[in-house]
């Protein structure tokens, strides 16, 4: 038998692995191995994800128990710690634990610290598989001194890979990229490739838990790449994380392909962890399509064992259940879920857990319990927002600002969520995942919608209305000059003036009367509804009625003032070094705080919001376009203001630039624009890029004789009006 492990011994001591696992090939099945080779040989296939060969290793292994010499026991116990780890990739958390016990009791007999390395990951896992994350975290913390003892980089690197996914796991999503960025280091050090991936992996993992979607699939992406290059079974984690990735984009048949190509992978070694992800996600995107489908799918996820316990299957099915229109099943999952993610430390799924049972219980109620009950609700979707918050999840953070805002009917704060989805790269596919969007549904396509920012157009259920059919010119007129109080009355006799600047007062009134009528024709062709719906009036007063047309500049008026208000009563400081307090505005890691990560966001949706001048087409240039076309336009610009000083408050010197850039080129007077620009340049070094502003500025003022200020210091900054 020498002879024939020979070979195998020397390719193993010489590092060449893929000729070890070729000359083991021809090794009798039922040859018993030598402890110390069967642990290095069971290390290599589990790493490279063939759990059920590197079971048969550690099976196969000759073990003396009666040898005590350290080194016999130190064999012994990364035979049983590898085979603990084995089982519990596979789910059989029963021998997992029994195994880790053991190596953890041989380990410390035998003294050597890569033994006790490998000892104390086994258990470490064993006590994630129970949900003791207490256990978890002290068997880590054992394990990671022992191999730095040892000097032991491999087993320090998958320490720091594991380290990361607990981290994950429990929503501590910053620290895990730093313990993953230590962890990439040591991979792309050392040159391992399987690790390596894994640590992308796990980082890709954290990135998606702060809803960093472009990162997350970078990594992601690198991850299954390095695995697909070794060939190893390992892919089929990059793929399901890819996949997850495809699932928050909306990017479902993305999404379909690689969860199937996962599942496929996963099967012939039964990888636990894979399939229930697998199965999990495929319920929630097959359930728009195939709902018998999603059943089965979910009912699988929560059939098989799992090493990270059953929040995923749950979430999975609870969701499936409600946007099917079975809510009080997935009530029962959502309490479920909350009973083990309070046990697991899990925050993050018991911010969703949360927020699905508060939409169960949403959707359960009939209207009238419904409306007794939306303060409780909401106040349960404001405390999972909280979680979010602390998580830094951006992704659930506005999707939760989503679900209150249509809880409470504020369309404002709906539009800024959804175009803060947008903006990370949640695209439209996401409302058919079955997830709280979909269960809520896309917003509901407005009654009347008047779009005045821009080009003047009217849809009727989302369908514009020709121009033919308004009948005349004066009845657009009408419209834009009553949306253009911005949710104000407007009297009749002033409407009526302008009209008809020419005709007798009481000529103009009765004409104006019969322009209602047609405007109220145009607004409601088949006389659905009472004639005050859309355009309501009395005897002195005409005004658009809000409840039942949307006006984009109304939206916009209302946004923008509250923004501004925001950010005025915004508390944030700044250091002399132009850099926020950490206190206020930013996280010890450089991230910004939640309050000012929420400010910037909404200037930057009022901002974006702004499409285009008022009724900026040609056909109406009287006062009654040019004082709202005014209003909106100054409101923009001090928006645009207010996040230039806030990017350049907060440390994004470089965003700044770009606004205030933005600002000098729509207005080549505007002094506050030119100075900001020139102080954002100077502080980030460019000098000569400032010097040649500040001259550009001097001759912009000296052409309306105005007196230069002075060159702007860089650390000078002026406090939020």
């Amino acid at each position: 038998m020498l002879g024939v492990l020979g070979p195998v011994e020397a390719a193993v001591r010489d590092g060449r692995y893929d000729d070890a696992l070729r000359h083991l090939a021809a090794v009798p099945a039922d040859a018993p191995l030598p402890a110390a080779l069967a642990w290095r040989l069971g290390v290599l296939l589990h790493q490279r994800g063939r759990f059920d060969a590197a079971d048969a290793c550690y099976r196969r292994a000759a073990l003396d128990v009666a040898h005590q010499q350290a080194s016999a026991l130190a064999d012994q116990a990364q035979v049983l710690a590898g085979w603990a780890a084995t089982r519990w990739a596979r789910g059989d958390q029963a021998p997992a634990r029994q195994l880790a016990e053991q190596a953890v009791r041989i380990a410390e007999q035998s003294g050597d610290d890569s033994a006790v390395a490998a000892a104390y990951v086994a258990q470490a896992l064993a006590a994630f598989g129970d949900g003791d994350r207490a256990d978890n975290e002290y068997a880590y913390a054992r394990a990671l001194a022992a191999a730095e003892r040892a000097g032991d980089f491999g087993q320090q690197l998958r320490i720091r890979c594991n380290i990361g996914s607990r981290l994950v796991e429990e929503g501590r999503y910053r620290p895990a990229v730093e313990e993953l960025r230590e962890a990439v280091r040591l991979g792309e050090l050392l040159g391992h490739q399987t690790l390596l991936a894994l640590a992308l992996h796990n980082r890709a993992e954290a990135w998606l838990g702060l809803g960093e979607l472009r990162r997350a699939r970078s990594d992601a992406d690198e991850a299954l790449a390095l695995w697909q290059r070794v060939g190893s079974p390992l892919a089929a984690f990059g793929l399901t994380l890819t996949a997850r990735v495809h699932r928050v984009r909306g990017a479902a048949r993305q999404a379909i392909a690689a969860y199937q190509a996962a599942l496929a992978m996963g099967e012939p070694d039964g990888n636990a962890q894979v399939l229930v992800e697998a199965c999990a996600g495929l319920a929630r995107l097959s359930y728009t399509d195939n709902p018998a489908a999603a059943a089965q799918y979910a009912e699988r996820a929560l059939a098989l064992p799992s090493a990270g316990g059953p929040t995923v299957a749950e979430l999975a099915a609870g969701w499936v259940a409600l946007c099917s229109g079975d809510p009080q099943t997935a009530l029962r999952y959502a309490e479920q879920v909350r009973a083990e993610a309070g046990r697991r430390r899990d925050a993050a799924g018991l911010a969703e857990a949360m927020e699905l049972a508060a939409l169960a219980s949403h959707l359960d109620s009939n209207e009238a319990a419904a409306t007794r009950a939306v303060r409780r609700l909401l106040a349960s979707l404001v405390e999972a927002a909280a979680i979010w918050a602390e998580l830094g999840n951006e992704f659930a953070l506005a999707t939760n600002a989503l679900l209150q805002a249509r809880l409470r009917g504020d369309q404002v704060a709906e539009e800024l969520a959804y175009e803060r989805l947008n903006q990370i790269g949640v695209q439209e596919g996401a409302w058919q995942v079955a997830g709280p969007l979909a269960a809520i549904g896309p917003t509901p396509v407005p009654e009347v919608e008047v779009q005045t920012l821009g080009q003047f157009t009217v849809r009727l259920a989302g369908v514009s209305v020709p121009v033919a059919s308004w009948q005349s010119r004066k009845a657009r007129d009408l419209l834009k000059m009553v949306v253009g109080q911005l949710g104000k009355p407007v009297a009749r006799e002033a409407l009526a003036t302008a009209l008809w600047p020419e005709a007798r007062t009481e000529v103009a009134l009765r004409r104006l009367s019969v322009l209602i009528s047609t405007v109220r024709g145009v607004l409601d062709p088949d006389r659905r509804h009472p004639a005050d719906r859309y355009l309501a009036t009395d005897p002195a007063t005409v005004r658009i009625n809000p409840a039942h047309v949307a006006v984009d500049a109304l939206r916009f008026y209302e946004a923008a003032r509250a923004a501004i208000a925001a950010d005025g009563a915004s508390t944030t400081t700044v250091r002399p070094s132009g850099s926020p307090t950490p206190g206020n505005a930013a996280n010890g890691d450089g991230a910004l705080g939640d309050d000012d990560a929420r400010l910037l966001s909404r200037l930057e949706a009022v901002v974006a919001g702004y499409t285009g001048d008022f009724c900026d087409d040609g056909e109406v240039a009287a006062d009654w376009v040019r004082r709202p076309r005014v209003v909106l336009a100054d409101l923009h610009r001090e928006a645009i203001h207010r996040l230039a000083r806030r990017c350049r408050q907060l440390g994004r010197t470089e965003a700044a630039i770009g606004w205030y850039l933005r600002l000098t080129v729509e207005d080549c007077y505007d002094e506050p624009a030119h100075l900001g620009l020139i102080g954002a340049l100077s502080a980030v070094g460019r000098h000569g890029e400032a010097s040649r502003r500040y001259h550009e500025y001097v001759a912009r003022m000296r052409e309306m004789d105005v007196e230069p200020a002075p060159f702007p210091s860089p650390s000078g900054m002026r406090p939020p009006a």
